[in-house]
């Protein structure tokens, strides 16, 4: 019960968080935005760190041009020293969406954070099995294990992966 409480809680904030989230593709040169007085325009990024620099410069946006040009340009400074946002077009989709949810909170404080949350949760993968498919279950089985799992993923894929083994173990499938 707690859980859909939860779900209730954080499905609208991450709809509108990843409208347009989708396989992230790799940071390209920021260095354009040097020059550019007022508000710099960020049509030189990629789409996932130019929605990450939008949403973290989000309250400033409504202050004005001055309080938002600043805040763009503090976020494109940071980046310049900072690996970026790395790709996760390689990830299948659970891998993926869980990665999103686990960095949520991060995205909105700039392309920095949330690269470097990403990161985080890249390399806790390498480290573990990933996520079983449940592609072999009855739907009611499958919706069940996924609502039983629905706090770990947004833990990240390591979490959210034990948390389906441990299920599946439950009813007596050995996860792959």
């Amino acid at each position: 019960m707690e859980a859909c409480y939860r779900m209730r809680l954080i499905l609208p904030i991450a709809v509108a968080l990843c409208a347009g989230c989708g396989p992230h593709t790799p940071q390209q040169n920021p260095e354009p935005l040097r020059s550019s007085p007022g508000i710099p325009s960020l049509s030189g990024l990629d789409d996932a760190t130019r929605q990450s620099i939008e949403l973290a410069c989000m309250t400033q946006k409504i202050e004005g041009p001055v309080a938002y040009g600043s805040c763009l340009n503090k976020q494109i400074h940071a980046l310049r020293s900072s690996p970026g946002i790395p790709s996760l077009s390689g990830l299948d989709d659970a891998t993926r969406q869980s990665i999103e949810l686990a960095c949520m909170t991060q995205r909105i404080e700039g392309p920095v954070a949330y690269g470097r949350c990403l990161n985080k949760q890249i390399n806790g993968l390498r480290s573990s099995p990933g996520i079983p498919s449940l592609s072999g279950l009855d739907d009611e089985t499958r919706q069940s294990i996924e609502l039983a799992c629905i706090t770990q993923k947004g833990q990240g894929p390591a979490a959210y992966g034990e948390c389906l083994r441990t299920q599946l173990r439950s009813i007596g499938i050995q996860p792959r």
